[in-house]
């Protein structure tokens, strides 16, 4: 995807790391045919802008600028709104990654928080086990077992043939968004408006919007 290179040749492309670049970024990327976008999205369906704008930024700048200029617009809260300055096609795979990872990230901390309230356990000192009574709960399965039935049929475009013993970083975001909608599968409707309306209700507490 030549798509930085094609931005920082133009003239009238401005230096500087603020909105109206990452907008005009956005809108490159949505001319991408449907069959190259979706090469970029998670299971074809997610879209982790801050992951998939990195490389195009990195050509110009600093990693520390990039994050200093993530975390500056994590920091405006609710009045940063992705969705006036990213074309509807892509804000729509954008939700797609929100719902499907971020927040179900949050609904596992929701959980975390359940399970030690219930117990009166810490976390630090019992980690694994909250994570296999989360997991099994969400899931139906403990968290080894999913991540070993993901990767068998999912990791590496289902030609795995080995499962590895941790979960690497660059996999993290397709695995959650796999666990979301088995989640979605096992749980009752009731149950996963709940757990819904908890997640978002953490992320917007802790100053994350979609």
């Amino acid at each position: 995807m030549m798509i930085g290179s094609e931005i920082t040749r133009k003239k009238n492309i401005s230096n500087e790391l603020n909105q109206n670049l990452i907008k005009k970024i956005f809108y490159k990327i949505d001319e991408l045919t449907q069959e190259e976008l979706s090469n970029i999205l998670i299971f074809k369906e997610g879209f982790n802008w801050k992951s998939s704008l990195l490389p195009i930024l990195k050509i110009n700048f600093s990693l520390d600028e990039i994050n200093n200029f993530y975390q500056r617009l994590t920091n405006l809260g609710d009045k940063f709104k992705l969705k006036e300055i990213m074309p509807p096609r892509l804000y729509s795979a954008h939700l797609n990654y929100y719902y499907g990872v971020v927040v179900e990230q949050a609904i596992r901390e929701v959980k975390r928080k359940d399970i030690e309230k219930e117990k009166n356990i810490i976390s630090e000192a019992s980690f694994d086990y909250i994570d296999n009574e989360i997991f099994n709960f969400l899931y139906g399965k403990a968290k080894l077992k999913l991540w070993k039935e993901y990767a068998l049929n999912f990791r590496l475009n289902s030609k795995s043939y080995y499962v590895p013993n941790k979960i690497y970083c660059n996999e993290s975001d397709n695995f959650d968004y796999w666990l979301s909608k088995k989640r979605i599968l096992i749980c009752t409707r009731e149950l996963n408006a709940s757990l819904l309306s908890r997640g978002i209700k953490y992320l917007k507490g802790s100053g994350i919007y979609e």
